[in-house]
């Protein structure tokens, strides 16, 4: 005679290709817990599931320091173990195992009105066909703690392409020669002809200086619009994600290991760190569409 949980496995076997009712009926069990039976062995089947996933998810989280979401991982299973995974499976995961990710916040400020009549040609179109086509520039700031407190000011040049850093500099001082230093770094890595230039409207952006020397290099300067955060969200998302994701790698107190944390950032943001639009970081984009 056959156990209970031998019956349950029976009606299970033969459902698609009998009536529930029927397979019942044989085995002399009650619906009610038949479907009981079949709802706890879903849920252990999926128990087991999440497990084998839990670790593959845990490997890739502790790798990128906490630092990616269900997006990156969904596209780090991707690549890394061929794996199609839903993004709601692997939020359900996370959250069942207290994998938090860190959620940086956006801040965005008011910008001053420029010293020349400089259009704004990007218009939030941040899309571009080949690398050295569009780029976006800005500055912001690393708190630098020891031996006291103060800023270390970054100038970085994202290109639209691909999103990578291909220009920066730092300096502890937030005056002309970080942008114009950038610039040079900028013409030393070449780019398209007419190629255009965006940022906001900072005093820098704004220098006299500034404007000759980008026309000089043939680069096409672009200007957000007073008060409009968005139209230079492009470069202010990097600034939140260098800010955000940086201490979780390393904890720089002076200023030069600020720097070198800086430095070790971005070169890991332009390598090795999946941008969830190609599932692959810029420059492994830029090396595969080259």
């Amino acid at each position: 005679m056959l156990t209970k949980q031998e019956q349950f496995e029976f009606i299970a076997t033969y459902e698609d290709q009998f009536p529930v009712t029927l397979l019942l009926q044989v085995t002399n069990v009650s619906r009610s817990g038949f479907y009981k039976w079949k709802k706890e062995r879903d849920h252990r089947i999926r128990d087991i599931r999440d497990e084998e996933l839990y670790h593959l998810i845990a490997e890739i989280f502790v790798e990128s320091r906490g630092t990616y979401g269900k997006k990156r991982i969904k596209a780090a299973l991707l690549k890394r173990y061929g794996l199609i995974v839903n993004h709601k499976c692997i939020s359900r995961i996370m959250r069942k195992y207290g994998l938090v990710c860190k959620i940086r916040q956006k801040k965005f400020k008011k910008r001053k009105q420029p010293h020349a009549d400089i259009p704004n040609l990007l218009n939030r179109d941040f899309q571009a066909h080949q690398p050295g086509e569009k780029f976006c520039i800005d500055i912001t700031y690393v708190e630098v703690k020891k031996p006291f407190k103060r800023w270390m000011y970054v100038c970085a040049v994202k290109d639209l392409y691909n999103n990578e850093i291909v220009a920066y500099n730092m300096s502890t001082t937030q005056d002309m020669r970080l942008v114009l230093q950038t610039l040079h770094q900028l013409k030393e890595k070449g780019f398209a002809k007419g190629a255009i230039l965006h940022s906001d409207q900072g005093f820098h952006f704004t220098n006299p200086t500034y404007i000759r020397m980008v026309a000089n290099m043939g680069l096409t300067q672009s200007m957000s619009r007073r008060g409009n955060c968005w139209d230079n969200a492009c470069i202010e998302n990097f600034f939140g994600h260098l800010k955000c994701e940086m201490p979780c790698f390393s904890s720089p107190q002076t200023v030069e290991e600020v720097r070198q944390a800086i430095v070790d950032y971005i070169n890991y943001y332009n390598e090795k760190r999946i941008q969830t639009k190609y599932g692959m970081s810029p420059v492994e984009y830029r090396t595969r569409t080259a």
